[in-house]
Formats: structure tokens, sequence, C-alpha cells
């Protein structure tokens, strides 16, 4: 991982082989960073698993996709939930025929490289209650 912010803007790449969403909360722990936009990311993942929230059932149907594929669109935050920097992403990806998979993001293994962007909220500050899978962003000024 290499990690770099100034006042407003983060910036995070990964390596071949790191965990991303263990690496990204680990990074965001150590750097006291618990209230970003995630606005940008390309690179690649492998063995990750992306899912879909059904209403109905209350809860993510999920899938696991071993095969490497381009990351074209990433965006979400990372709140507060349980003292515990928590990314909330959602992904475009496009394996080898090209067709986009997409949802939430619950892990995934980078391949190659993946780069991220993120701004801080500053005064505003995120989280989430630990009481569910699926609990809505608050905020404190």
């Amino acid at each position: 991982m290499i990690f770099g912010f100034e006042e407003r803007v983060v910036f995070f790449r990964f390596e071949d082989g790191e965990d991303f969403i263990h690496t990204l909360v680990q990074t965001l722990k150590e750097n006291n960073l618990d209230s970003l936009v995630v606005i940008s990311g390309i690179g690649m993942l492998k063995d990750f698993e992306i899912g879909w929230y059904n209403l109905s059932k209350r809860q993510y149907e999920k899938e696991m996709i071993s095969v490497p594929h381009e990351l074209i669109h990433i965006s979400g935050n990372v709140s507060l939930k349980s003292d515990f920097p928590f990314p909330h992403l959602h992904v475009a990806l496009a394996g080898p025929s090209r067709s986009a998979v997409g949802g939430h993001l619950f892990g995934g293994t980078v391949c190659n490289t993946t780069e991220l962007f993120a701004v801080r909220t500053g005064d505003l500050k995120l989280f989430r209650d630990a009481s569910g899978a699926a609990t809505p962003l608050e905020f404190r000024k």
C-alpha cells in the first residue's frame, strides 16, 4: 500500500495480492480517517464478492467472482461504525468479455494494482449504527 493525503484529498495505491477491504480499513484506522467520500478508483480485482440488497428478504444476495476484472467505477463513503472505519462501496467491474457486473463490494484481492482517491469531509463526521447490515448513513457537525 502506498498512501498519502493533504488537507482534503486522500490517495491510496494498493499492491498486487493485497486484500482490498482489509488493507483499506487498516490504513484508515492507522491514520484516524473515518469520514470520507470515495470519488474515483481504477485498477483490477480478482476473487471479489459483490452483492445486491434484496429489500423483501432484508439481506444481501452475494456473488463471488474469481476471474480478474477491471475496476471501471467505484464510489461510496467511509463512516464510523462500532468505533471502526466502515467503507460502504459500490463498484462496476468488467471481465474478459468486457461485460460489466456491479453492486456492493464486500471484498476482493488486488490484481496488479488499484488506485483510489477520496476526499475528507472535514467537520462533517459520518457514522452508522451498528445494529444491522443495512443501516442509514448519519452525520454530526
